[in-house]
């Protein structure tokens, strides 16, 4: 079929996430890929009962497919269909290509709303999209960029950051610590695109809002102890990238955890901690729970002042940067 004759959509993927209590456990054994304990059930049914019931992902990528799809409108001139596909929860990459199928979409850009390349992410929404495809030979599949790549990602995380040193009461003896989802490290590959791509945004965030780049160290001054990755001059703003939300699974995972960092500042005398989600697009568990609850409680534990970061959700300046990155692949 000549170029001029193919029919595009775009798919946004994502992880997914339940959208009911009685759709955790569904979630967490198409995760796991078995049957989970009843107690490893309950215990997730908790958290999602603490921050609401549920999952907001499936709501915030609808409402960033539905700007999207306005934006492109606006900048094509035609009506690009897009719909959502998640890896674990409806709407699945399977139905979302069942519809393009129907509607004669033959060509498929996908977009994944996980910044940084990853196997447990971008490797799983590849092979589930595959599988979808396996008897529609036909449909050709392009990737956006990574939104991790995108300088809109860039300059809302920087955004972020500047925005919650505001909320504080005073910035002096404060650390900011953008974190992302910690990885086992039997996963990553010697120059791994995950932890490299974490750290030019981050050096680029640092650009944008003129603080030191980062580089790797011991944690000195600030975080002795620490293997790190940032800049922990006390001027202009130190600066710190850990990990969070590490699995059950056995083995070394990325570091440094974002509970030693805040231990460590702590010890350190800090008086304030800023966590920044760079790891992250939207909010979900790892944002409102993980982040709201658990680290909060530990920095305020600690009699520190603890400001957590907005991710991006779907805003604007995210979905106009997703627009411009996408139009040239229609």
């Amino acid at each position: 079929m000549s170029e001029e004759n193919r029919r595009t959509g775009v798919l946004i993927v994502g992880f997914g996430g339940p959208d009911t209590i009685e759709s955790v456990r569904p979630f967490m054994c198409e995760l796991m890929g078995r049957e989970p304990s009843d107690e490893v059930v309950d215990e997730v049914c908790m958290r999602y009962l603490a921050i609401g019931g549920k999952s907001p992902l499936p709501e915030i990528a609808a409402a960033i497919a539905d700007a999207l799809s306005k934006r492109l409108e606006e900048e094509t001139g035609d009506v690009i269909p897009v719909l959502v596909g998640m890896r674990y929860t409806a709407p699945t990459i399977e139905d979302a290509v069942k519809a393009f199928v129907a509607a004669g979409v033959d060509r498929v850009v996908m977009c994944s709303l996980s910044p940084f390349e990853s196997k447990v992410t971008h490797g799983a929404y590849r092979e589930a999209l595959a599988e979808a495809l396996r008897d529609h030979a036909d449909v050709e599949v392009v990737e956006a960029p990574q939104i991790g790549t995108l300088d809109a990602f860039a300059e809302l995380v920087a955004a972020s950051a500047l925005s919650s040193l505001e909320q504080l009461d005073t910035t002096e003896r404060s650390l900011v610590v953008f974190s992302a989802h910690s990885l086992p490290v039997s996963d990553l590959t010697p120059d791994d695109p995950y932890v490299n791509g974490l750290k030019h945004v981050l050096d680029r965030v640092a650009e944008f809002i003129k603080w030191q780049p980062g580089r790797a160290g011991t944690g000195e001054p600030l975080l002795s102890g620490i293997a790190t990755y940032g800049a922990l001059e006390t001027q202009p703003q130190p600066w710190v990238l850990a990990y969070q939300s590490k699995g059950k699974r056995p083995g070394e995972w990325l570091g440094p955890d974002l509970g030693e960092v805040v231990d460590a500042a702590h010890a350190a005398d800090m008086m304030s901690i800023i966590v920044v989600p760079i790891g992250f697009v939207t909010d979900h568990l790892e944002t409102l729970y993980d982040l709201d609850i658990e680290v909060a409680d530990h920095v305020l534990g600690f009699g520190m002042e603890f400001v957590r970061g907005p991710v991006a959700n779907d805003h604007e300046h995210l979905v106009n940067g997703l627009a411009e990155a996408i139009v040239p692949l229609l």
